[in-house]
């Protein structure tokens, strides 16, 4: 049997078949196998290898698609590519006179849907795994399948044996996934049908068959419609965000193997219905229950989890041929025999096995222990290691431990925001009456403590102890190296974290061997940690740098000098991203790959290049996923919303902070759990909640106060006053809390946060109609966004630059600035502030009495968002006023008041006036 049986037969007479032994290139055919969508395939013979091969025709005559050439070579050009057991191998692509040939591996087999009444249970499962595993490695190589079916599984038996030989077929609808190419390489195609399109297209295909005397009852409709080439897939087996004509990505792919999985197992398909009433079921999710007698534990739990409806609910391909690999090892004569002889030595070696195995099981029943790698402490005399043991080996411990399954440590920025936030001093060893507050704060179970001594042999020796947060020592040891240079780091913390990995279970693997790095590049890296420590990111990007050049797989060097980079306007940062997350990758270092890819995420969203940040965010947060990095998983939910409240989207921001705020509350990480409360009560004072966002911002803010966290003390701070800025007679009150947190921000060096305090003060001042004041702030603002490269507050204050001016009629001051904005807000592709800009310099058109221009400003203002804000109605207002229409312009200063206690409280005293006519 050939690659491709899933269709017609007999060919139709249409269609012209090459005769055996026509030549193809180098390929002669011997005899037809059979007929696809995409056309004909031939057994060949390939006489420069001496090998039999599926040559693959595309279909020709008139029902040849013209963009049926391009796909078919961008399959080929996919699937070569691919080198994996479980994917159809590609050898090579022909243009010929009679068409267009992909030369690829002849597979003898069934296909899954006629194999499968022949499998039991577990071989089902073997099949699934084995294209769960195609997936994963066709989807590292940034390609999706995007019409996986039973029909594109070939099932082959060994000979003599009952061993599956599994290949997945068909690469043919499968996109390189380039993230620096315009658009979105995965969307669905537009041939796609969305369920708006799809009743009319039915209703046509009934039309049709009752005109040519067919029973036009819908199931043959429906095949005429997927048949004709609309939908790039097969709409049984396509996901939610395909039928919704929506982005494509590996988590389809994943979907559509949970819909072949079902099928195989249960044998019925998991939604109901055919044709339309299908995609409905697929989209709303309602599946059937899974009835399937023998699933080994946890099989069903993963099924669902593959179908589920959010794409980035369900688990990575690589996650799902894992788990099925672990679900399906042999419970043979060998395994009893290990375990056996495991009992053996439990029971000679008495107690010290089981107090050794283990140490901490009491604590990770339920999840990881949470761990604090605290600074070490130096008694070498030599100075030069106060970096080595204050930053750089707890950093690599936290790194190299995070792999354990069992130990979550807290990574690095989490310290040091917890530092920061309790007042501690930002470098070196933490008092140990701190240290309970710092443990509690990060919600950390265990504490892993260690001294750098000189031995006296003239080593450096480290001794280190593993406590639980009642200050209970579950675990100490000691390493030596001979040298005393930094390069000790490495072989340091190889010892150390294999010892305590196998005190927390002796039969976990051994930690992957950690990449050589010369001394020389070692040195220079623990230079630059301890200059970026001090918060000297000039001088410390060139040690990075150096250190990158000389081991440049060395990814937490690379990973350095980019967020060096981000914090200088020297050069752009995101090569250099990109850059450390290839390099962990080749090294097997995940989480350093994780930290590279939220890095960038922050970095393109503090650009406003939301698009890009949600791609590389989602990313980043898969692998977070996989990793079990939970407290990752929730910084990085943080981000994204953090990312959508910018871009005006209250319920994706809100979605996404909860996702953090739940994470940390079950990690105990009160201090990063505030961040979370204070962004969903931002959410809820933007949508007039007033009592329900100041009762979260004072939960948050007694946390904050509790643990002395000046930083968050701050931020809160300056959210009350934003709050109270859009209560009546709140300005008073505003002002107040303005100035507190001002007055915190410039005592904790916050210089990112004064940009939010000095505005807030300007629209207190706009909101008095003391104009020449708030202008003042304003461009103190201006300057701090632009001194920190915060480009998204630089056109915000830009714009209120322009508000005020406005409002104090200097028309033409005020349009510079409104201008300068729209350009800003153009990159960052914000529309709303773009609508906004464009109807603020139209209402200084409507005051100069430049009505036409006015006009034409709030035309194309309205192509870009049909919303009603107080500013868009305000220009409105005074359009109408110009043209003598005092009625509406009075209705609309009133509609634009109603809106703008919340909105833009600044504005409402100049509202009030014109309402009043």
């Amino acid at each position: 049997m050939s690659n491709e049986t899933d269709a017609e037969s007999v060919p139709s007479h249409r269609r012209r078949i090459l005769p055996p032994g026509t030549q193809v290139g180098r390929f002669r055919v011997e005899a037809l196998l059979g007929t696809g969508g995409m056309g004909e395939v031939y057994q060949a013979w390939d006489s420069t290898l001496e090998r039999s091969v599926a040559l693959k025709a595309l279909r020709a005559g008139a029902e040849r698609e013209a963009s049926a050439p391009e796909r078919f070579r961008r399959e080929a050009l996919a699937l070569a590519q691919l080198n994996h057991p479980n994917v159809c191998q590609v050898h090579d692509w022909v243009e010929n006179p009679s068409g267009t040939y992909i030369a690829m591996e002849l597979i003898e087999g069934r296909t899954l849907d006629q194999v499968a009444p022949e499998l039991d249970v577990r071989e089902k499962l073997r099949v699934i795994s084995a294209v769960a595993h195609a997936l994963e490695a066709a989807h590292a190589k940034g390609l999706i399948h995007r019409d996986l079916k039973p029909g594109n599984v070939m099932v082959a038996q060994a000979s003599g044996t009952r061993k599956l030989q599994v290949k997945v077929l068909d690469f043919g609808l499968a996109r390189l996934v380039e993230p620096t190419g315009p658009g979105d390489p995965r969307s669905t195609p537009s041939g796609v049908p969305t369920l708006g399109t799809l009743k009319a297209m039915e209703e046509a295909g009934r039309a049709k068959q009752a005109e040519d005397g067919e029973d036009p009852s819908g199931n043959h409709a429906w095949e005429r419609i997927t048949q004709a080439g609309t939908f790039m897939g097969s709409p049984s087996y396509a996901s939610p965000e395909q039928i919704q004509g929506q982005a494509a990505g590996s988590s389809s792919d994943v979907f559509s193997l949970g819909i072949l999985a079902w099928e195989l197992l249960a044998g019925e398909h998991p939604f109901p219905g055919e044709g339309r009433a299908r995609m409905l079921a697929i989209v709303q999710g309602s599946h059937r229950d899974l009835k399937v007698r023998s699933l080994p534990s946890g099989a069903s739990e993963l099924l669902l989890s593959m179908l589920e409806a959010h794409p980035f609910k369900r688990p990575t391909a690589a996650q799902v041929g894992r788990r099925l690999d672990h679900l399906l090892r042999p419970r043979s004569a060998l395994r009893w025999a290990g375990a056996s002889a495991l009992t053996a030595l439990a029971l000679a070696t008495g107690a010290h096995w089981f107090t050794t195995r283990g140490i901490i099981a009491d604590l990770t029943r339920e999840r990881p222990a949470r761990l604090a790698v605290l600074p070490f402490a130096n008694t070498t005399g030599n100075d030069h290691l106060d970096s080595l043991t204050q930053l750089v080996l707890p950093q690599m411990l936290e790194a190299s431990l995070a792999a354990q399954a069992k130990l979550a440590p807290v990574d690095a920025d989490s310290m040091a925001r917890g530092r920061a936030a309790l007042r501690l001093a930002p470098r070196g060893p933490i008092p140990p009456g701190d240290q309970a507050r710092l443990i509690s704060a990060l919600g950390a179970q265990l504490v892993l403590r260690g001294t750098l001594a000189r031995g006296s042999d003239g080593s450096v020796v480290l001794a280190y102890e593993l406590s639980d947060a009642a200050g209970k020592a579950r675990y100490s040891g000691e390493a030596r190296e001979a040298s005393d240079r930094a390069a000790v780091a490495l072989p340091l913390t190889r010892k150390v974290a294999a010892d305590l990995i196998k005190a927390v279970d002796p039969l976990a693997p051994k930690p992957r061997a950690a990449l050589p790095v010369v001394p020389e590049a070692m040195e220079a890296y623990v230079r630059g940690a301890d200059l970026m420590d001090r918060g000297d990111f000039k001088e410390a990007a060139p040690a990075f740098q150096a250190a990158a050049l000389k081991a440049p797989d060395f990814a937490p060097a690379i990973l350095g000098y980019a967020r060096c980079l981000s914090r200088l306007a020297d050069a752009p940062p995101e090569p250099v991203f990109q850059w450390a997350r290839w390099s962990a990758r080749a090294q097997g270092d995940q989480v350093s790959e994780m930290k590279a890819l939220h890095y960038l995420s922050v970095r393109h969203g503090d650009r406003g290049q939301w698009e890009a940040s949600d791609r590389i965010g989602r990313e980043a947060l898969e692998l977070a996923h996989a990793l079990g990095e939970a407290a990752f998983e929730a910084g990085i939910h943080a981000t994204l919303g953090v990312n959508f409240q910018r871009q005006h989207k209250a319920a994706e921001a809100e979605t996404e902070y909860q996702q953090a705020l739940a994470t940390y509350q079950r990690l105990g990480d009160k201090l990063n759990a505030t961040r979370s409360l204070n962004n969903l009560a931002v959410i809820e004072k933007e949508r007039g909640h007033l009592k329900e966002a100041e009762a979260r911002y004072q939960s948050a803010l007694q946390i904050v106060q509790a643990y002395g966290d000046r930083w968050g003390e701050s931020f809160i701070t300056n959210n009350l006053g934003d709050l109270a800025l859009a209560q009546e007679g709140g300005l008073d009150r505003a002002e107040a809390f303005f100035r507190k947190a001002q007055t915190l921000r410039q005592a904790i060096g916050d210089d990112n946060g004064l940009v939010y305090s000095l505005m807030g003060l300007a629209s207190v001042a706009q909101a008095r109609g003391e104009l020449d004041r708030a202008e003042g702030l304003e461009r103190q603002c201006l300057e701090q966004a632009r001194k920190t490269q915060l480009k998204p507050m630089e056109a915000t204050a830009l714009y209120n630059l322009g508000e005020i001016n406005r409002d104090a009629g200097r028309y033409e001051a005020a349009r510079m600035f409104y201008r300068q904005s729209l350009a800003l807000h153009e990159e960052l592709a914000d529309t709303l502030m773009e609508t906004h800009c464009l109807a603020a310099e139209a209402e200084c058109m409507a005051r100069e009495g430049r009505r036409g221009m006015a006009r034409a400003l709030l035309d194309r203002s309205r192509n870009l968002s049909t919303e009603e804000t107080p500013y868009i109605l305000r220009a409105q207002a005074w359009l109408a006023r110009a043209e003598g229409r005092l009625d509406e312009a009075k209705q609309l200063f009133a509609k634009a008041l109603g809106g703008a206690r919340i909105q833009a409280p600044e504005i409402m005293r100049e509202l009030k006036a014109g309402a009043q006519g």
